[in-house]
């Protein structure tokens, strides 16, 4: 059996009540680039945190202490503490340059976005304590061979979906990708919310 391919950056699922009229999105429904304000106050948060870091350190080592085992157990244990964050940091900036390069190849194609009709072949749902999902991956598969994409809350305060809110397998999708394009292109994946009485085969939405 084929494994299911993984969703890339840009390759998003966007639940529907109801078919819309067979027109390519405009617009790549994701995030843009961090904002210049948020990445300031994050880099003076992980410079305190940094600074806060190195003079903890400093009375570890001139103090008396129960041995040279315990400053440097302490000492390992901060400085991985602040790297740690450094690289959440970056993988952020990471993520934010992906979505900025997925919205602008999604801009870019205009009048080469073509749809594809196809069907969930797999899925993952991922929930928290109380059953609410916040984010789900759909395996589908059209006349184009296999694709991936997800679904995600847009932000923290973000209202969860129920677990019957979530396309099964089985379910039919329309699906907008560029023109012969890679694996890694951003694709939107419309399905509608198997919650809501559905009002039209997708073949009708034609």
């Amino acid at each position: 059996m084929t494994p299911s391919p993984s969703a890339s950056v840009g390759q998003v699922v966007v639940l529907l009540e109801r078919w819309p009229d067979p027109v390519p999105p405009a617009e790549l429904p994701i995030r843009g680039a961090m904002r210049p304000g948020a990445r300031a106050v994050f880099v003076v948060l992980l410079l305190l945190a940094t600074v806060v870091g190195a003079g903890t350190l400093i009375p570890i080592w001139t103090t008396p202490t129960p041995g040279v085992w315990f400053s440097v157990l302490f000492t390992v244990f901060i400085a991985a503490l602040v790297l740690v964050l450094w690289f959440v940091f970056a993988g952020a900036l990471a993520q934010s340059a992906m979505r900025v390069r997925a919205l602008a190849r999604w801009r870019g194609a205009s009048g080469r976005i073509e749809r594809l009709d196809g069907t969930v072949v797999a899925r993952t749902v991922s929930t928290i304590e109380d059953g609410g999902v916040d984010r789900f991956e759909l395996s589908v598969e059209t006349s184009a061979g296999m694709s991936a994409a997800v679904w995600e809350r847009p932000t923290a305060r973000s209202r969860m979906l129920l677990q019957t809110q979530v396309p099964g397998v089985g379910a039919k999708v329309r699906v907008w990708r560029i023109r012969d394009a890679g694996p890694e292109d951003p694709l939107i994946v419309e399905v509608q919310d198997p919650s809501v009485v559905p009002s039209a085969p997708v073949e009708d939405a034609v």
